[in-house]
């Protein structure tokens, strides 16, 4: 990777008066955590961790854009991660086509959420994915749409789900999956998006080899009113593998681990913000928020998944820190029912994590 990147920038600085660009970044974060379900941590006071090692890259050669950003996390959570690399080619003034690991576009682009634990779309494997395949990029005026062809997963990268987001795992592969969506924007003093998202594809089963499907729907809405800020979501999914045991849940994994899903319901969630600038060397601004978001399983024998976090960002130059509390029920990473959290649950009570991360970017 250096050395691709270093023979880049020696292209680069050969062809300057062509306005060729490399941006070089990236990121080391540290998390502290305390969870109520850990004797451990209680005894202790919590627990200091070094989060994840990221770098990145961006730019363009001959008009031709690309971007891909590497993640290095603990072993025990997967190590190398790829979590996005493409190609960008502008087709013309309004249209771009993105060929490599691009992001699903699907619901609130770039996330549901503004805490540091996401929401429940990103446990399902709804938000901040980025599949093999490529992406179809439209813009005019107020409106925006695009559209997604992805041939699998990032298998290549996710042998034991050694991955950053979540896909379909264990004897059943996402494949020739596609995902459209379309937003509009309007409004100077009151900023509003609302969209409409739609994917459908195939799950191939490695024991039946046959071909099952999977499909899921979103409307949203993102508003903005001075320092308020407004993001709301509402899906709906099913999972329909043709498997050699029949199952109301599905596994899906990444960091190096699988849990059960669901393989039908519905998943909602809200999130308010209020942010301050405060223009101070020391701090920035800062952000207090409130996400809450749920999965309303299918199968009447589940219990619901339900989370919410009330915290705040603080930013200073390059740090940016996010304080959270977290309760949550039947959510596997908040919890010790880490396999079964989102598919039978099975949870006595709210579970709490209060976290602390704090990145520094480059």
């Amino acid at each position: 990777m250096l050395s691709i990147l270093l023979s880049t920038a020696t292209l680069m600085s050969q062809n300057k008066h062509q306005g060729d660009t490399l941006v070089l970044g990236g990121a080391f974060r540290y998390t502290y955590m305390n969870n109520s379900w850990d004797k451990t941590h209680q005894e202790t006071g919590g627990r200091a961790i070094f989060d994840v090692l990221i770098f990145n890259a961006k730019g363009q050669i001959n008009g031709i854009e690309f971007a891909v950003e590497n993640r290095y996390y603990a072993e025990s959570f997967g190590g190398f991660m790829l979590r996005n690399g493409y190609v960008g080619l502008p087709l013309n003034k309004h249209l771009k086509l993105k060929l490599g690991m691009p992001r699903t576009p699907f619901g609130i682009l770039p996330f549901t959420s503004n805490n540091f634990m996401f929401n429940m779309q990103y446990y399902i494997g709804f938000e901040d994915d980025a599949d093999i395949g490529g992406l179809l990029e439209y813009s005019k005026d107020n409106m925006e749409a695009q559209l997604s062809f992805a041939k699998n997963s990032e298998d290549i990268f996710s042998q034991g789900n050694r991955r950053y987001a979540y896909d379909i795992s264990g004897n059943n592969q996402e494949v020739n999956q596609f995902t459209g969506r379309l937003a509009r924007h309007w409004g100077k003093s009151m900023p509003t998006e609302l969209g409409v998202s739609a994917q459908y594809g195939g799950i191939y089963n490695s024991i039946t080899k046959e071909t099952g499907n999977k499909w899921a729907a979103a409307v949203h809405a993102v508003i903005q009113k001075g320092r308020w800020d407004l993001k709301t979501e509402l899906m709906t999914y099913e999972f329909s593998p043709i498997d050699s045991i029949e199952v109301d849940y599905i596994e899906m994994g990444a960091f190096a681990a699988d849990y059960q899903v669901a393989k039908k319901g519905v998943s909602y969630s809200i999130a308010l913000g209020y942010k301050i600038d405060v223009g101070h060397t020391l701090l920035n601004d800062i952000k207090f928020y409130n996400d809450f978001s749920a999965l309303a399983k299918s199968e009447a024998s589940f219990d619901d998944s339900y989370m919410n976090v009330t915290g705040f960002m603080v930013h200073t130059g390059p740090i940016y820190m996010l304080v959270d509390y977290v309760l949550a029920i039947n959510q596997p990473w908040i919890g010790d029912n880490y396999s079964q959290a989102l598919s039978v649950g099975g949870d006595s009570g709210w579970n709490r994590r209060f976290n602390i991360n704090m990145g520094v970017y480059f």
